[in-house]
């Protein structure tokens, strides 16, 4: 009991530091204000062409507001970014911000549609505080013509060799706006670091390892039944397959191959009589009989008798007349009662 105790007083403890190296998010931002944006180190570059009325603005409540917080607290831009006719290209850059893999970015899109097609796409760049466009690589894309409502996204950066810098960046792009484009909101984004655990909680985990082994001879089966379970804590059982085998990391499951079915003919066995040629009477046939009916049936049902309807008449090379019978034509015989004669 003392043992139990003290591996859950460690788990405790370790499950503590690994909350506590969470780390706050790298961005945070809910767009209260976007003339605050630029001050903050957000970056706006519309190569709309031709350029339009329009660029990055405040969300408008009459349009639709915002996901949460006051109804104009989001970021917004519309058909109006380039000329009627014109295409759209208009980019909105994140501060720089510190990247590793594990990251997430997070944020919430909708798109209007109304009809008019719209699309948003995700960038990132790792190339520090440039904002040149070519450097930024595409993430992901939204797109639709008819209204999604607010929909909540992220997105996992991956595939760096080595922490670097860099921006994430959103591009409203329209093909030509007298046939496509409408309205966009973004809102709520946010960059969140990977959870890390501290080198405190790998110690602990260490340092419960060690108490174990310490355990007395005595109580070798416990503490190796907690090892266990530290190792089961870190198994992850899979879901059910459509065939309903449950499967392990680590562990091959094999099926069991159904026994093989003899092939059609290739058994004789059943019920066989044999009608002797010259007194026309039926009887149980001698074992040589057996063996003519037998490779009779067999060659009868290898060719296209097979599927010929049952009973089939089959006629050994001994003479005779032989019959394959299933259970439908299968002949009875009245036992007589006591007293009776056959």
């Amino acid at each position: 009991m003392d043992l139990i105790k003290r591996w859950a007083g460690l788990l405790a403890v370790a499950a503590g530091c690994t909350v506590a190296a969470s780390a706050a998010p790298l961005l945070n931002e809910g767009f209260n204000d976007v003339g605050t944006l630029a001050a903050n180190g957000w970056v706006f570059v519309n190569n709309s062409s031709p350029p339009g009325s329009t660029a990055w603005f405040q969300g408008v409540p009459t349009v639709f507001p915002a996901a949460t917080g006051a109804a104009d607290s989001y970021i917004a831009a519309n058909l109006n970014n380039a000329t009627f006719g014109g295409a759209i290209s208009n980019w909105l850059l994140t501060p720089q911000l510190a990247l590793s893999n594990g990251e997430s970015l997070n944020f919430s899109l909708r798109l209007l549609g109304e009809g008019f097609l719209d699309t948003v796409e995700v960038y990132l760049s790792t190339n520090g505080a440039s904002t040149s466009l070519g450097g930024f690589n595409l993430l992901s894309a939204f797109d639709s013509a008819a209204d999604t409502g607010w929909l909540d996204h992220s997105l996992l950066v991956g595939g760096l060799a080595a922490p670097a810098t860099g921006r994430f960046a959103f591009r409203y792009v329209v093909d030509d706006t007298s046939v496509n484009g409408d309205y966009i909101g973004i809102d709520n984004v946010s960059v969140n670091a990977a959870a890390i655990p501290t080198p405190g909680t790998v110690a602990l985990i260490v340092l419960g390892l060690c108490t174990l082994a310490g355990v007395s001879r005595k109580r070798k089966p416990a503490s190796w039944l907690a090892l266990s379970g530290l190792a089961l804590m870190g198994t992850t059982v899979q879901a059910l397959p459509e065939d309903g085998v449950m499967t392990f990391p680590h562990v091959n499951v094999v099926a069991q191959q159904a026994a093989p079915q003899p092939a059609a003919g290739r058994d004789a066995g059943g019920l066989k009589a044999y009608k002797d040629p010259v007194t026309g009477k039926l009887g149980d046939p001698t074992p040589e009989q057996a063996a003519a009916l037998d490779a009779a049936i067999r060659a009868s049902a290898a060719g296209p008798k097979a599927r010929a309807a049952a009973p089939r008449v089959i006629h050994p090379p001994h003479g005779g007349v032989g019959m394959v019978l299933d259970t439908s034509h299968t002949p009875y015989e009245q036992t007589p009662a006591q007293g009776e004669k056959k």
